[in-house]
């Protein structure tokens, strides 16, 4: 059949009747839609590249203030640093002085060389940092804090000069990401004997190009898309808006709007990886510090995030960084578009006039449509076996009436397979429940889950964002001591479900053989490490409580800081340790409180604290303490209480949201003796 039809010469109706008057017309609308849409493009692309490129310099000199300030304040301390090698009291002076000038400065640590001090041992380092009660001075060099190989003390010791680090994550001092202004320091003998280091958090950088992108916003032609307006799933972007951020000199993201991408994706990397042909050109212009000139042919245009952008960029000063606008292209030849379609749509209206004269003829010829859709309304209404009209000339719709006949074949296949697929799709979600039912076994369930005793009362809900979830409670009772745990797996769903199921199975196992709160989270870490291909990780927090003493051990593993509800509403002290899963052989810390008779410990999961309304604001700890301190003003902090109470508080202020996260709560209440 297919190869008679190829053998068929079609004559077109309509080409027939409008062919030449089309031709003309669409020929004359095309030239004056494309003249109009380059003048209005190309002058829009002047207007946004100079206005970019002025506030890249306005940002940039804001940055190159504060850095310069660093330096300074560094420079004018560098001699008393000096004088006082060998006088701590006077080094920890000259510190906490250096540190007050700096309000821009997180920290100030001063390193020494490689057993410079033979009796405080190899790795000698004083840093000084600011916390609520004021600057603390602490000495953090260790074999785990082995600053002896770290970028910024090496550079600065072959340099011989001050100089400013690449990026880097502190674990020792500020539990920061950091940028490291370092000064080389001698000995009264002109010998270079260590470094002085003055640390700058990129929090200030992130809010400073915050700022610059509100303004971007405000003052631009269009007003497309800012950051904060951007979702959160990169697949699902707006294609109108604009962004900046910051790359260190060999690309990597210092600072950008998704801070997932931070100091782990590289911009010269993905440049690289697109198809442009003046990737090279772009990279090579930041290598070298350049600033980009709309009068010097600098305005690149390349795909960036899956889509084609311009680019402007500008170096900052002393630091071999770069700051980078980019624009989306379509929002800047937007403006060639709306002019260029009105053009096109005052021209479509004169066609319009001119073609309606021909309306009488082509309605003659169009008859068989009408057959052909009232055969294609049948079809929608399941009648397959509907008889397709005959067409006698073999035209257009001709050929239309023979795709008919195929797509009624291939509809009632498809009928059939989607059937099949129904089914399948059943099948799951009976496989779902099941899984979600297997899940909450796991869990215990039975509340109160001691009755005999006076001493405990205890309540736990698990509510999952899916069928199921990655969230965990468990607790039991020996030896009167009252085992317990809480945890939160990364991601939703199946693969965080199946984390969870092993974490319970293992804490139960683990918990059974030893009773130190912070080796049962490290035997959990080291094994969930072992074999972590899918780099999930878990939050955790794992406490035992002497039901007698009131003595309370535990050790967290990044999870957020239960809440004690007693005499009154405070966070108990955690350290933050890394989450289950992330490090191997991380020496987990282990803490102890004193818990008080009546005292209720609230434990949760961040689908507590974050959970969304329609706008996307978060529910938030303030909201948690309120509900929390308004219960033990009513003497009403008992473990079921204060949960239902949080439960309707979360619901009242969510509304008709949809849940996003996993939300889970355990409470116990360590009692008065009966």
């Amino acid at each position: 059949m297919s190869k008679k039809r190829n053998h068929i010469h079609i004559h077109p109706f309509a080409g027939r009747l409008t062919r030449w008057l089309l031709f003309s017309l669409l020929t004359t609308l095309g030239c004056v839609a494309t003249l109009v849409y380059w003048v209005t493009s190309t002058l829009a692309v002047e207007i946004e590249a100079n206005r970019n490129l002025g506030l890249l310099d306005i940002n940039n000199e804001r940055i190159n203030t504060v850095l310069t300030t660093i330096e300074t304040g560094a420079a004018n301390n560098h001699v008393d640093i000096e004088e006082n090698i060998h006088n701590e009291e006077g080094l920890k002076e000259a510190m906490r002085w250096l540190l007050q000038l700096n309000p821009h400065a997180i920290g100030v640590g001063v390193a020494f060389i490689d057993n410079y001090f033979p009796e405080k041992g190899r790795w000698h380092e004083l840093y000084a940092s600011r916390d609520s009660t004021g600057i603390n001075i602490e000495q953090i060099g260790s074999e785990h804090h082995d600053y002896l190989h770290a970028e910024w003390f090496t550079t600065c010791l072959k340099k011989k000069k001050g100089c400013w680090s690449d990026a880097y994550y502190d674990d020792a001092g500020a539990h920061d990401i950091l940028c490291t202004y370092a000064l080389p320091i001698h000995d009264a003998k002109g010998r270079i004997v260590g470094v002085m280091g003055t640390d700058v958090s990129t929090n200030w950088l992130q809010d400073q190009l915050k700022e610059m992108d509100e303004k971007n916003y405000e003052n631009s032609f269009w007003k497309y898309k800012s950051t904060d307006d951007r979702k959160e799933d990169k697949n699902e972007r707006e294609w109108l808006y604009s962004y900046s951020f910051i790359v260190q000199r060999d690309g990597t993201y210092l600072v950008h709007p998704q801070e997932e991408r931070i100091m782990k994706e590289n911009l010269f990397k993905e440049v690289m990886d697109t198809k442009d042909s003046i990737d090279n050109k772009l990279i090579d212009k930041i290598k070298k510090g350049e600033r980009g000139y709309i009068d010097n042919g600098d305005i690149i245009e390349i795909t960036i995030d899956e889509q084609s952008s311009y680019v402007f960029y500008a170096p900052i000063e002393h630091t071999g960084w770069s700051t980078v606008i980019v624009v989306p292209a379509m929002a800047i030849n937007l403006l060639g578009y709306i002019f260029g379609g009105l053009v096109v749509a005052v021209m479509t209206i004169g066609i319009i006039i001119v073609l309606t004269s021909s309306y009488v003829i082509v309605r003659h010829t169009t008859k068989p449509l009408k057959r052909l859709a009232a055969f294609a309304g049948e079809v929608a209404q399941g009648h397959f076996d509907t008889p397709l009209p005959t067409i006698k000339k073999h035209d257009e719709i001709w050929l239309l009436r023979m795709s008919f006949e195929g797509m009624q074949k291939s509809l009632a296949e498809y009928i059939e397979r989607l059937k099949k697929t129904t089914a399948l799709k059943a099948s799951i979600d009976s496989e779902l429940r099941i899984a979600h039912s297997i899940q909450m076994a796991m869990l215990p369930k039975d509340f109160p889950p001691y009755p005999e005793r006076h001493d405990i009362d205890i309540y736990g809900e698990l509510s999952p964002a899916k069928a199921v979830g990655g969230d965990l409670f468990d607790f039991y009772l020996h030896d009167e001591q009252l085992f317990f745990c809480v945890g939160d797996v990364s991601g939703k769903g199946v693969p965080a479900s199946m984390v969870m199921a092993v974490i319970c199975s293992m804490f139960r196992y683990i918990s059974g053989h030893t009773s130190s709160p912070d080796q049962i989270v490290s035997d959990l870490n080291n094994a969930i490490s072992e074999k972590n291909e899918a780099s999930m990780f878990v939050t955790l927090f794992v406490g035992v409580l002497d039901l007698k003493s009131g003595l309370m051990r535990y050790s967290n593993a990044g999870h957020d800081a239960p809440m004690l509800i007693g005499r009154n509403v405070g966070l108990l002290p955690c350290d933050p340790n890394l989450p289950v899963g992330v490090m191997p052989g991380w020496k987990f810390t282990l803490q102890e409180a004193v818990i008080d008779r009546n005292t209720t410990i609230f434990l949760y999961t961040d689908g507590l604290n974050e959970a969304e309304d329609n706008l996307h604001a978060q529910f938030g700890k303030e909201r948690v303490q309120a509900v929390a301190e308004t219960l033990l003003a009513q003497k009403r902090h008992q473990p079921k209480t204060l949960i239902a109470s949080m439960s309707d508080a979360v619901q009242e202020f969510v509304g008709d949201a949809e849940q996003s996260d996993d939300l889970t709560m355990l409470a116990i209440q360590l009692k008065d003796k009966m």
